[in-house]
This record gives C-alpha cells, structure tokens and sequence, in this order.
C-alpha cells in the first residue's frame, strides 16, 4: 500500500509523538516494536527502520502495518488517520520545517498538500488558520503553490489570513491579484471594484518581486477594459512599458518574465495590439539563481505560456499562430491547482479556432471545468 509524503511525514509524527521520543537509531526501533506489543500490536523493528528511514527503502508498506501505527497514534485505523489529518495535524508540518534546510522535501510537501485539499475542498476552512501562522506555510504553501483552481471557493480565506501575517507590498499585491481574480471569474462586480482598489493604492516598494509588479499593472489594465475606461488603460500600458525595464534583469533571472505576469491578465481583454507586444518581446530566462525550483515548474510556466500565447492569438483571429503555441501544450505538465484553470483556458484558445463539428464537445468540457470551478466568467462567452 502506498503512502504520500504529506501522510508519511505525519505518521512518523504521531508516532514519535505517542511513543514520547525521536525513533532515528535501530535501538529505538527495538523499544517501539516492544512498546508496541505491550498493547497487542505485532511490528517487527526491521518494519520500524524502513518506515522511519533509518534504512533505506522505497517501496509501500502493508495495511496492517499502517493500520497498526495509526491505533498506537490514537486514530481507529489508517483510513480514519488519513481523513482526519489535514484538520489537526498540517501545522506539524511547519513547526519541524523551521529548523530544516531540505526545500525539496518541502516543497513536495506543500504540492501534496495542495492536492489533498483540491481533492476534498471541505477540508479548506478548517485549516487555514493553523497554516498561516508560519512563515514556510506562507512562503511555500501560498506564495509558491497557489491553487488557482479554488480562487472561486473558500479557498480564498486563505488569502485574507495571510494578509494578517503578511503586510509588505508585495504580500498584498499577491494576495489581492489572486482575491480580484476570483471576483472576476466569479463575476463579482462589488468586489472586481474592492481588489482592484486595493492593489491601485499600492506602491511598487523594493520587496515587490516581478511577477507582483506584473501583476499590479494586468490587473489595472483588466480593469480597465472591464470597465471600458480607455484613458485608465493607455496610462496602465505606458507605465507598464517603463516598469518592464527595471524588472529586465530580475526576468532574465527567473523561470517567468514580467511579460508572462502582465499577459495572464491581458489575455481577458480584447487589447490584442498589446497582447501581441508582450508575446513579441517576452523576455527568455537566462540564468537560474534560484535556490530550489523543480524542473517540473519550469515546465507549468511553459506549458502555461504556450496557452496563453495561444488563446491570445485565438482571440485575434490568427488561427495559423493559435494551433502552433497549442500544439505544443501537454497539460500534464500543468502544476497542481493549475490544471483546471489553465485547461479553460486552452479549450477556449481551441473552440475559437475549431470547425463547427468539434465545437459541441469543447463547449462540454468548458462547462464541466465551469461547474466545478465555479468561472461563470466563461458561459456567456460559450453563446
């Protein structure tokens, strides 16, 4: 049976936890069986080492066997431990992150994180809280894996609890781009007008990284044309254009641009002139400083760059320039919580570009992504 990081992580917790000190050395293991059967639970210590890594192994571990751990743990059986774990035991995560210096590990565990919480949503309200008191919780679970797929749920107190722990301009610029987002996909007029307000008032202080700088302008210039205000959008633009080339260096350095920032906004206008100059002229990363950034993330930008440049050129017109960036998308390169977002995003880049035949079966899938997003943004476009 296998067991997921996030799972593995926080058994190995409740465990220690129960048994009352660390389990790292083989003498250990040797105690913990015995304790263990004090209580009629049978685990050998060659079972203890290989879950609790002191020897190496890769494989799963048998029902009984984490059946048996989650009893000692206090929980009825596994199946009860990994339902109820989110709810009471995520923080574990962070508290022993703060003194680690392994960003992979955290980061695959912030990735499965996100995928037991888009797997069962109602988990949202119950832990957010806990998760935003810690400062990794807040780097690595919000600003490097926001699920873009739940802006339109109670996913979004996620972002207003983060705003209590994070007051820099670039936290809010964050937090509010996605909030705005969420109210126009969900087509919140009240609060399009509210978000957009809020990052209006911000300054672009030296803590605002590229892809909140892009984002501060997209989300004027969407604003702009939601609201046909054509004066607010030429000023945005040229400011824009200015901005862009203090944030050359910073692009040439990252996995995205600041074009890529101000396009995942633009493609929800009809200002393809612009669009156009922003996909002509994206700048290309030259050099990784980063400390940690997976290869796969590399691929989710660039998979997500094709999309947009394909549902931008789809909505000009140039259908030729649309099927070139679209036939080199793979969706599942998509990141976690970015699947169903950006794959809107591309069925509708190929239903304007599709024959007539093809079009009742992408308007299906749009609709099916609409219903358990929750971006009615897209249904009156679909007529």
């Amino acid at each position: 049976m296998n067991i997921d990081a996030v799972n593995k992580f926080l058994l190995r917790n409740a465990v220690v936890k129960e048994f009352g000190k660390n389990v790292s050395t083989v003498s250990a293991c040797v105690q913990l069986s015995a304790k263990l059967e004090e209580q009629g639970i049978y685990l050998n210590p060659q079972t203890l080492r290989r879950f609790f890594g002191i020897i190496s192994y890769s494989g799963g571990y048998s029902e009984y066997t984490l059946d048996a751990l989650a009893r000692f743990s206090g929980y009825r059986n596994y199946f009860d431990f990994s339902n109820r774990i989110a709810e009471n035991n995520l923080s574990d995560i962070f508290e022993e992150a703060s003194n680690a210096n392994d960003l992979e590990s955290y980061w695959r565990l912030c990735e499965n994180l996100c995928r037991k919480l888009k797997e069962s949503p109602e988990l949202l309200p119950t832990v957010h809280c806990k998760l935003m008191k810690y400062p990794l919780a807040r780097v690595f679970f919000m600003e490097n894996h926001p699920i873009r797929d739940l802006i339109c749920t109670v996913y979004a107190q996620y972002f207003s609890e983060y705003l209590k722990f994070s007051p820099a301009n670039q936290a809010k610029i964050f937090a509010y781009g996605f909030l705005f987002m969420g109210a126009f996909l969900s087509e919140n007029e009240e609060l399009i007008d509210l978000y957009f307000q809020k990052i209006n008032q911000i300054n672009l202080t030296e803590d605002v990284n590229l892809l909140s700088a892009g984002r501060k302008y997209g989300v004027a210039m969407m604003y702009a044309a939601h609201t046909k205000n054509d004066s607010l959008f030429a000023e945005t633009f040229s400011e824009m254009l200015k901005a862009r080339e203090n944030y050359r260096s910073a692009s040439e350095n990252s996995v995205c641009s600041f074009e890529y920032s101000v396009l995942e906004h633009l493609i929800f206008t009809d200002r393809f002139d612009e669009m156009k100059f922003l996909i002509e002229n994206n700048t290309t990363q030259k050099f990784n400083v980063k400390e940690f950034v997976p290869q796969d993330r590399k691929e989710n930008h660039d998979t997500v760059w094709d999309i947009m440049c394909g549902y931008a050129f789809s909505k000009m017109g140039d259908a030729e320039q649309a099927a070139s960036y679209l036939s080199k998308v793979n969706l599942d390169r998509l990141s976690i919580g970015w699947e169903r977002y950006y794959t809107i995003i591309y069925h509708m880049a190929k239903l304007n570009i599709a024959a007539d035949q093809e079009k009742d079966e992408l308007i299906s899938e749009i609709k099916k992504l609409v219903y358990k997003t929750h971006f009615t943004y897209y249904l009156p476009l679909l007529k």
